[in-house]
């Protein structure tokens, strides 16, 4: 299940839900996507420290009678696990990438959209509106659709019962969105920290 999420990218929805909160870059984010190793990696690291701990102490808390099979109540304590995995991956990734591209590799970590989304200051508002406006400017209906439903704070499963669709179609619309928002910060249309509070939220 965590390779199965790491693959299409809703490990970082499932956390969130969770708020298990955690620096992750696009191109990290993306990396972890398209490696089956990466994905492997962090899996076995996150399990190797979540099993003993479910063993030692959760286990003797669930209740064969309470509704909950032992995955579903297994999987919040290996999400914990895997935001302390995925740091240990991202250190060793960000010091080899940065011995690679030298200072041009910090660019990308700018791009901190998983993080908690901050207080707006009270000029955020406009710049906000006018950042999603310039990023949703050639937004299909449905991710349009998607991204306006995020900001009313509904989770990924609720749009996707509210449009009839499934939690991966809604995850890629707003895989979508990022990568434009992305493009259209490098190319400097839009500042940086606005695409961050946007796209998270």
């Amino acid at each position: 299940m965590l390779r199965s999420w790491m693959k299409d990218g809703t490990i970082i929805a499932r956390c969130r839900e969770r708020n298990i909160y955690f620096k992750a870059p696009y191109t990290e984010v993306e990396e972890m996507m398209r490696r089956a190793d990466v994905r492997e990696d962090i899996a076995i690291d996150c399990l190797s420290r979540a099993v003993p701990r479910y063993l030692s102490v959760c286990l003797q808390q669930w209740d064969p009678n309470g509704g909950r099979n032992l995955t579903s109540f297994f999987m919040p304590i290996a999400l914990h696990h895997f935001r302390d995995a995925y740091r240990r991956w991202a250190r060793v990734h960000r010091r080899r990438m940065y011995e690679l591209l030298g200072d041009t590799y910090l660019a990308d970590d700018a791009y901190e959209v998983w993080g908690p989304v901050p207080v707006p200051g009270p000029e955020e508002p406009a710049v906000l509106r006018e950042t999603l406006r310039i990023i949703l400017a050639k937004a299909s209906v449905e991710e349009r659709t998607v991204c306006e439903a995020m900001l009313t704070g509904a989770t990924q499963e609720e749009i996707a019962q509210k449009l009839g669709t499934t939690r991966k179609s809604v995850e890629r619309r707003l895989s979508r969105v990022r990568k434009r928002a992305k493009q259209l910060a490098t190319s400097g249309l839009i500042m940086v920290p606005a695409v961050s509070s946007a796209v998270t939220r």
